[in-house]
């Protein structure tokens, strides 16, 4: 007879409370998980939506700026609705809330257009900032800003500069630097050569790309420039020198008329460079004090085609000098640059000498002898250091550290009893696209 044995009830209840309580901690973990999970989705879908909110928003910005630079006119005309400059940028802020397609968030664009000098003379550009609001999902403010300054110059000039740059590093079309003279004929390896007066043996030989003299040669009066070639430069005198050269125009009337100056060139005309010490400054010892090497290499000279005698085809007259700079880490030159052969005095019968200087690029200054910052220098000669900031190319009364050619430094002579003229600034709506005023620099 067989015997069963009895199973315990209670073993198998412990078991399968066991396996209930792992199946509840496992779906406790999972829960876990899962909230973890939508709270990561959540973020993906808020910065989703952040991302996508601030691509609106920059095209937006970069919409309405593009708007604004699109203008057709200055001023428009009574009447009509094409974008003008005047209007559409006027001083002012606009706020305004754009229609976007498909979009989960209302923005607001503020527009704030303000001078580019506030509290001074209506500028020649206004600075635009454009700011753009939001709010996303999570109610956080959003908040975009482009700014731009936009030149108030007529649409007619799109495609040149709106600031007259200076020379140095410029080409021009024929790659030659814009400080060789038109009348250079050049050579292979990237030279010019140019004979600076018509009646002078001496003839220049520049770095086209630079425009700096490497040599002087001597050639005879009746070789053109052009004949030459490199086997004749060959054995020509190297050295390193700037080029400085303008036109000499001149005025009788009263008052003169710098735009177009009617007088014949008088004859024997010139200039000369008067050369001072370099001025730069270094620091040695925790004490400001010169740069060495102040002196120069050579004595200017300086050449013109002016007439012998009156010629009644001759209005002008082109000068050019050859200057020898020191021999500083940068070699560079400092002086005045004046014109001989003429009887200077305040009678009708003698000459007043100005020239052609203005602000052409805007920046606010020709020279500015004491700046709060720029090349440090010493005016003196001693004592504490200062700064200096200049346009050499906009032909100053003294040239301050020159370390390239210079070209249109042009002079207008008027009668001695007559002052130099002034002119008009740039205005292209008015039909005047050159500053023609001049300042007295003899006698």
């Amino acid at each position: 007879m067989k015997h069963s044995t009895p199973v315990s009830t209670g073993r198998l209840s412990r078991q399968r409370g066991v396996t209930l309580i792992e199946a509840l901690v496992a779906l406790m973990v999972m829960s876990f998980g899962m909230v973890a999970l939508v709270g990561l989705l959540a973020n993906l879908r808020r910065g989703g939506d952040v991302a996508k909110q601030r691509s609106e928003a920059m095209r937006i910005a970069q919409a309405d700026l593009a708007s604004l630079r699109a203008f057709a006119a200055l001023t428009r005309p009574n009447g009509s609705t094409t974008p003008d400059y005047d209007t559409d940028l006027a001083v002012r802020d606009l706020a305004w809330n754009p229609v976007v397609a498909n979009s989960n968030t209302t923005f607001t664009v503020t527009r704030r257009v303000t001078p580019v000098i506030n509290g001074g003379a209506e500028p020649q550009a206004r600075t635009v900032a454009v700011t753009v609001n939001w709010l996303d999902r999570a109610g956080e403010q959003g908040e975009l800003t482009l700014s731009s300054v936009i030149s108030r110059t007529d649409p007619a000039f799109s495609g040149a500069a709106a600031i007259t740059p200076p020379v140095i590093g410029l080409r021009t079309t024929s790659g030659r630097n814009p400080a060789i003279p038109a009348g250079a004929a050049d050579l292979p390896n990237q030279r010019s050569v140019y004979r600076p007066s018509p009646s002078t043996t001496t003839v220049l030989v520049f770095n086209r790309l630079t425009g700096v003299i490497t040599s002087i040669c001597t050639v005879p009066v009746d070789t053109p420039v052009s004949s030459l070639t490199a086997a004749d430069v060959a054995g020509c005198t190297s050295t390193t020198a700037y080029f400085l050269s303008g036109t000499i125009r001149f005025s009788n009337t009263n008052p003169a008329n710098p735009k177009a100056p009617e007088a014949l060139a008088l004859p024997l005309v010139s200039a000369t460079v008067d050369l001072t010490e370099s001025k730069f400054s270094i620091k040695r010892g925790g004490r400001d004090e010169l740069a060495p090497n102040r002196g120069y290499t050579g004595t200017p000279q300086c050449f013109s085609d002016a007439p012998t005698g009156i010629d009644a085809n001759r209005s002008f007259i082109n000068y050019g000098c050859i200057i020898y700079p020191n021999t500083q880490t940068t070699p560079n030159w400092w002086g005045q640059v004046l014109l001989t052969g003429l009887s200077l005095g305040t009678q009708s019968g003698q000459s007043r000498v100005c020239r052609y200087s203005a602000d052409y690029n805007g920046n606010g200054y020709t020279l500015l002898a004491n700046a709060p910052s720029g090349f440090a220098y010493l005016p003196n000669g001693g004592g504490r250091a200062i700064y200096f900031r200049i346009d050499n190319e906009e032909h100053p009364e003294t040239y301050f550290g020159v370390t390239y050619s210079l070209a249109r430094q042009n002079f207008l002579v008027v009668r001695g009893d007559v002052p130099c003229p002034t002119a008009p600034a740039p205005n292209p709506a008015a039909g005047v696209f050159v500053d023609y005023s001049t300042i007295q620099i003899q006698p």
